[in-house]
């Protein structure tokens, strides 16, 4: 079997490159003749004559008002001969690659039955309209089902199509075509069943697709185009194929086998009009030409495609290009509607009932759907009551005053708040409110500005509050005094955090106090250098200078390695998730510089420092309704390649940890990791936090139950595990984690909102 199937293989030589069949008359002596050498010189050809059923459909063409009696239709279909024998009347077409003979009618006969059904609604006149355009058509994956419903239509008089490409086996979910045509050119094959349909069409290949040099004899050999049709992935194709387009005034239509998008540029009535409705008016069209990568193409191809207005399931896959799918999904249904569409602005335009330009959108899902709207879900942000002034007077009328204390001044409260507001929280939304009332400061934490509905434990409030407590303790000791500060100072009131009071004239300076300023969140990669060993130590010195609190690090690459992916997947987890999802996109990324500066807090997109591709990943992301798709299918995994490639460039992780999970070991834990953060300032560190894991874990562990789907909650106690073991936390309470890197400065540092939505003063009532 082997050497008979190895022998077949040799002697194969299949007919690749021609796509024009042979056409012969019989009552022409030469065809005669050519047509006796072909049926002798090759092998056993398969014959197929079913002239006389075309002449039955012919007779009744042609008289569309007469009722035939039983077997008169036949009669006249015999008679139409007219005495001549039919294998000599009509056409014999032979096609070289499938080794095929079929008698047809002659062109005239053949057009009239084929397009028989097409009246009314493509009148006589302008089918014969239709039959004098010529069409060029670039790009063959939407572009043959174009080409293909052209044809059926017979709606054109010649046709030119390109496209450089081969037929792969993953290209089969939207060509019709069969498996026997894999590897064979798109244009020859798409020509092939253009013959197959119609040999008397005329069709012109560029198997070498569209580029500067042959664009111009594209659009113009044999006369200009009647209209471009553009279907190609090039988006500097996609560019000079309009410019050219539009010097020569040809009109340009385009789909995009997504919601039915169409886009109609009728450059022959507006001559002046911009290319791509002006969407890239502010690139340069000749970048494009250079663009090799996708960074370097997503400039132009963002506008192209409107983030905006593409369905949420290209938004969701869009999401896992180069993750769990390999490229921009096609589907057959899209592809064919896309044909169906262009084919259909064609024929307008072509008979002069259709004269805009525009993009429209034919979305069938909007159109066709269930009449009773589905029930809206409730929004996943928690509603929290923001902390009122009264509130906070009411808590500290409740702490009694320590007469032996030395009151704080209001320059020294002002100095002492100013340097706790710079403390970092997470999603920098700074939830601290202080009331500075008979001499003490009170610190207070506002709900509204800093509770997740992902941490009903509380660990984010704590973390936060903490670095702003140490950061006023720094403060105190830098400028020579020292504080006492109080955690939780009334039992189970959470709001009021710390009770702060002046204890001593005298203090050592601390110098991470010289850092305060200077400390920011940094997301540029780094250089991936080992960590210096006085680095190394000076935070681990000044993380424990909080009671029970520890510094923990991973230096070696495997662990930051397999660190990677226990963080990632947890990132994933949270931005799946509704609530989290609604928290960092519509809480907490500021989007635009104006909205940047005009709140002050929240995470300003320019501190994410992504790439062009990343940055379009999370305006997609912001969808929630895609998101929602990828928590359904189980995926997402197009979020975890950022996280990988910002560990791979780093020096260690560092994590803190305290003893327990108590509220005032929590929040100095918060303090811990601010000494932590401070130290690796002075060491010119940039510091990215990556607490995912620890989190979104915190509840799980803590028994919070009913947050996460079951299966969720058990990878967050598997990653959990991970984390712990790889530091060795032996038991200890996990606060914080962060990337640590040897890097640039960060693009943008995050803003902070005026001193006066933090600090309140009000004298003392008692």
């Amino acid at each position: 079997m082997d050497t008979l199937l190895e022998a077949l293989l040799c002697a194969s030589a299949p007919d690749r490159d021609s796509y024009r069949p042979m056409i012969f008359r019989m009552a022409a002596p030469e065809d005669r003749a050519r047509l006796e050498d072909l049926l002798k010189s090759r092998p056993p050809i398969v014959v197929l004559d079913e002239l006389v059923s075309q002449l039955t459909e012919l007779v009744r063409a042609m008289q569309p008002a007469k009722r035939f009696a039983p077997g008169e239709l036949a009669k006249e279909a015999l008679a139409h001969l007219n005495g001549r024998p039919a294998h000599e009347y009509g056409v014999w077409v032979f096609y070289p690659w499938s080794n095929k003979l079929v008698h047809l009618l002659d062109e005239d006969e053949f057009v009239r039955v084929r397009t028989d059904r097409n009246r009314n609604k493509i009148t006589t006149e302008e089918q014969a309209l239709l039959a004098t355009k010529k069409l060029g058509v670039i790009g063959l994956s939407v572009g043959q089902s174009v080409c293909l419903t052209l044809a059926l239509e017979r709606s054109f008089g010649e046709l030119r199509i390109a496209d450089f490409d081969t037929l792969d086996l993953s290209n089969l979910n939207r060509i019709r075509s069969g498996v026997h045509e894999l590897g064979h050119s798109k244009v020859v094959n798409t020509a092939r069943e253009i013959a197959e349909l119609d040999p008397f069409l005329k069709v012109t290949v560029f198997s070498e697709g569209i580029n500067e040099e042959n664009i111009h004899a594209f659009l113009t050999e044999g006369g200009n185009l009647d209209l471009l049709i553009e279907e190609c992935d090039s988006v500097a194709v996609k560019i000079i194929a309009r410019q050219h387009a539009k010097a020569l005034r040809i009109p340009v239509v385009m789909d995009t086998s997504d919601r039915g998008m169409i886009d109609v540029e009728r450059f022959d009535l507006e001559p002046e009009r911009p290319i791509l409705h002006g969407l890239i008016d502010h690139l340069d069209p000749r970048d494009a030409a250079k663009a090799r990568t996708n960074e370097e193409k997503l400039p132009f191809v963002v506008p192209i495609i409107g983030l905006e207005t593409m369905s949420v399931r290209m938004k969701a896959s869009m999401l896992e290009i180069e993750s769990t799918v390999g490229t921009w999904p096609q589907l057959a249904s899209s592809v064919v509607l896309g044909g169906a569409l262009v084919s259909d602005i064609h024929r307008r335009i072509a008979i002069g009932t259709f004269t805009s330009s525009g993009r429209w959108f034919l979305d069938a899902e909007e159109l066709v759907k269930d009449q009773e709207p589905r029930s809206s879900q409730p929004d996943p942000l928690p509603a929290y009551p923001r902390l009122t002034l009264a509130s906070m007077l009411e808590l500290a009328e409740r702490i009694p005053v320590k007469k032996d204390r030395k009151p704080l001044t209001t320059a020294t409260v002002k100095e002492l708040v100013e340097a706790g507001v710079l403390a970092p929280s997470a999603g920098n939304l700074q939830p601290w409110q202080v009331l500075h009332h008979a001499g003490r400061l009170l610190v207070f934490h506002n709900a509204m500005d800093g509770d997740s509905g992902l941490d009903p434990g509380r660990l984010i409030p704590a973390v936060d509050m903490g670095t702003f407590l140490e950061n006023v303790h720094l403060c105190a000791l830098g400028s020579g005094f020292d504080v006492s500060i109080e955690p939780y100072p009334l039992t189970q009131e959470h709001r009021l955090v710390a009770l702060i009071e002046h204890s001593s004239d005298e203090a050592e300076p601390d110098p991470l106090s010289l850092s305060l300023r200077a400390r920011c969140t940094n997301r540029r990669k780094g250089d991936a250098r080992p960590l210096e060993p006085k680095a190394l130590e000076a935070m681990e010195h000044a993380a424990a200078g909080i009671f029970g609190c520890r510094a923990h690090f991973l230096t070696n690459r495997p662990a930051l390695d397999s660190m990677a992916e226990v963080i990632a997947e947890a990132e994933r987890l949270r931005i799946l998730h509704p609530v989290g999802h609604a928290e960092l996109f519509r809480k907490e990324i500021r989007w635009s510089p104006a909205e940047t500066s005009g709140s002050r807090d929240g995470l300003d997109l320019e501190t994410m420092e992504l790439k062009l591709t990343e940055k379009v990943g999370f305006h997609v992301a912001a969808d929630a309704q895609a998101m929602d798709l990828l928590a359904s299918w189980r995926i997402g995994r197009g979020f975890m390649k950022m996280t990988r490639e910002n560990m791979a460039s780093a020096s260690a992780l560092a994590l803190v940890s305290c003893t327990s999970n108590s509220a005032t070991d929590l929040l100095n834990g918060g303090r811990s990791m601010q000494r932590l953060w401070l130290a690796a300032t002075a060491h010119n560190l940039a510091v990215h936090p990556c607490a995912a894991p620890i989190l979104l874990s915190h509840p799980v562990r803590h028994g919070f139950s009913g947050l996460f789907e079951p299966h969720d909650s058990s990878l967050l106690l598997e990653l959990y595990d991970r984390l712990a073991e790889a530091f060795g936390l032996d038991g200890r309470e996990a606060v914080f984690m962060a990337r640590l890197s040897y890097a640039s400065s960060p693009s943008a540092i995050s803003l902070r909102r005026p001193l006066s939505t933090f600090l309140h003063s009000h004298a003392s009532l008692s």
